[in-house]
């Protein structure tokens, strides 16, 4: 398949592909990367965790200063090693998604760090933090730093995919945005009348004139950023050069896509016939559909996912279990596909969000920003059926032996550092010199063995 027919499908998934900042020389055009692969998932805007993986329960619904009052710790359910909040989420008197039946169905896959400190209610920070394990600004998201690291050995056209989130990429990796396409089609095909439409043939010039052209442009580009030494318009010049080339290595992933219809919620699922179909879940399960088939096909390293609307100011309860259990639904089709493409022994999934909401209800029964949060993480070296970290019945964090991770009162307060020092393990990443020029503060803990 030609690069123009998958700029079309992606169109349709709202993939845009953004050049990066430098140009790997001299790969081969046939060269597939084979893995490991990273799939994010944001929460955007704060969730829950006392309405998810860290429940609670409230005793009185009328005491504002109750942490939940969506449900009584007696309802509180249990699905292995995990505890959940016992909400579910039903459209038009369609069921969607309920806790039990994704812990239940998913749980011995997942590792649940509770009581993780973000040491911050700053969207902005929340986010970078929990993504790349600094608060402080300049440090590439982990996936932006594994994609670095994959594709020094295997350059992909595609290496870091995002839809939102945090995906500073420090200018380690090319990033291709999940968004319009319009632009990217203008820029991607010079030489079509009508680029926008896939179906024109319409063309300025010859193929073989436009060739000739493409090729002495990209020479007199290559030129010019082989001798300057501005590192910006160096820069520069690789952003326009890599952009004006067409990458066979892009081919694969349209062949991938060739027989692939883009998911449509809730039409696609049978058993939700009559429930209203929301934007963030449809987004949320093509978003995915793209991740995984560019991962297959070994055109990409790692992907950003991005479920929005958990910063709950009012309506508490009612918006988190609406975006909670479509979070689960989107994770449940994300786990559902991994498994049936064959990439369960090669894709790492870590859910999480800025930070958490407050353990009591403010005058609009909404719940504010709070540090203390939790992260969900699935992969080949992640232990499943596992929770580690706790906070107490005030939803603060609960300090653990940093050997044994069990609750210790002169032990460590669980932080995303932590989380991050795991994963740069697992990566490969620890030890080499993109952990030293990323360093991260404090120590490792043995969270995935």
């Amino acid at each position: 398949m030609e690069r123009r027919q998958f700029l079309t499908l992606a169109g349709l998934a709202g993939l845009a592909v953004v050049s990066p900042l430098a140009v790997r020389e001299g790969h081969a055009e046939n060269d597939k990367y084979a893995g490991p692969y990273w799939i994010m998932v944001n929460a955007g805007g704060g969730w829950d965790p006392t309405m998810l993986c860290d429940p609670k329960g409230g005793a009185d619904p009328q005491n504002p200063k109750a942490v939940n009052h969506a449900y009584t710790p007696a309802q509180i359910g249990k699905a292995g090693a995990i505890s959940y909040a016992p909400i579910a989420y039903s459209s038009n008197g369609v069921p969607v998604q309920s806790a039990k039946s994704f812990f239940e169905k998913h749980g011995k896959r997942l590792t649940i760090l509770n009581g993780v400190d973000t040491s911050t209610n700053n969207h902005d920070a929340g986010s970078r933090t929990i993504w790349s394990g600094q608060l402080s600004e300049g440090h590439p998201s982990f996936a932006a730093l594994a994609a670095a690291f994959a594709t020094r050995t295997t350059p992909v056209p595609l290496a870091y995919l995002s839809s939102g989130g945090f995906d500073a990429t420090a200018g380690l990796v090319s990033l291709a945005r999940i968004g319009d396409t319009g632009s990217i089609r203008n820029i991607s095909y010079p030489n079509a009348i009508n680029p926008n439409d896939p179906n024109s043939t319409d063309t300025f010039h010859t193929a073989d004139t436009a060739a000739r052209i493409a090729k002495a442009q990209n020479d007199r580009i290559d030129a010019l950023r082989k001798k300057e030494r501005l590192t910006t318009v160096g820069s520069a010049l690789s952003s326009l050069f890599l952009a004006r080339q067409s990458d066979g290595g892009l081919s694969r992933l349209g062949d991938e896509l060739a027989n692939v219809k883009l998911v449509n919620y809730p039409g696609d699922f049978p058993a939700l016939a009559g429930a209203d179909g929301y934007y963030e879940i449809e987004n949320m399960l093509r978003q995915a559909q793209i991740a995984l088939h560019s991962f297959k096909s070994g055109v990409a390293v790692s992907a950003n996912l991005d479920f929005g609307g958990f910063d709950t100011h009012d309506n508490a309860d009612d918006r988190q279990t609406r975006q909670l259990m479509g979070l689960l639904f989107g994770l449940d089709y994300l786990f559902t596909q991994i498994d049936a493409l064959g990439l369960t022994d090669q894709v790492y999934v870590m859910v999480g969000s800025d930070f958490g909401r407050t353990p009591y209800y403010n005058s609009g029964n909404g719940k504010d920003h709070w540090n203390i949060t939790s992260v969900m993480c699935a992969g080949p070296k992640i232990p499943g059926n596992r929770v580690i970290g706790s906070t107490d019945a005030e939803f603060k964090t609960v300090t653990l032996n940093p050997k044994t991770l069990a609750p210790d009162p002169s032990g460590i307060r669980l932080e995303p550092m932590h989380l991050h020092h795991a994963l740069r393990k697992i990566a490969g990443i620890t030890g080499t010199d993109l952990d030293t020029q990323f360093g991260l503060p404090g120590d490792e803990l043995p969270l995935f063995g």
